[in-house]
């Protein structure tokens, strides 16, 4: 006769042993999981904050561009803007160090219910000229 410990050639100590590995295996996916998700929060926390600062930038140059406009039509209702030869002002302010925030406007002659000046484009323009770097040599096949 066998003791009560084994019964049909499994011990209890099997058992819990089995248990404490399935216990363990789950709490390093868990914990995994949990790191994973922590730098991916992380990591959009970032870009939230660059795209915060970016937009904030954006409209701040687009209210500096906004007083000017003002006092472009300031002087045009006084009279004393000077009119360019082609009749464009062009106005640019600083985005960010290689953004620029472009608007060119046109001086309307004339009828002063359409205005005195319309504003032909407003556009965010890229002041660095890009150069992407050099690729890598890659075998063509040929000898």
């Amino acid at each position: 006769p066998k003791g009560r410990e084994e019964v049909r050639g499994i011990s209890k100590g099997a058992g819990v042993g089995m248990a404490s590995i399935l216990l363990i295996v789950l709490v390093l996916a868990f914990t995994t999981f949990g790191v994973l998700s922590l730098v991916s929060a992380v990591a959009d926390l970032k870009m939230s904050r660059k795209a915060l600062d970016t937009a904030s930038a954006y409209y701040q140059a687009e209210g500096r561009l906004q007083e000017q406009l003002a006092q472009l039509d300031g002087e045009l209702l006084l009279g004393s803007a000077q009119i360019p030869e082609q009749g464009l002002w062009e106005f640019k302010e600083d985005v960010q160090e290689v953004q620029q925030l472009l608007l060119i406007v046109e001086y309307q002659d004339g009828d002063q219910e359409e205005g005195r000046y319309r504003v032909l484009w407003q556009r965010l323009v890229n002041t660095m000229e890009w150069n992407p770097e050099p690729g890598i040599d890659i075998w063509d096949g040929g000898m």
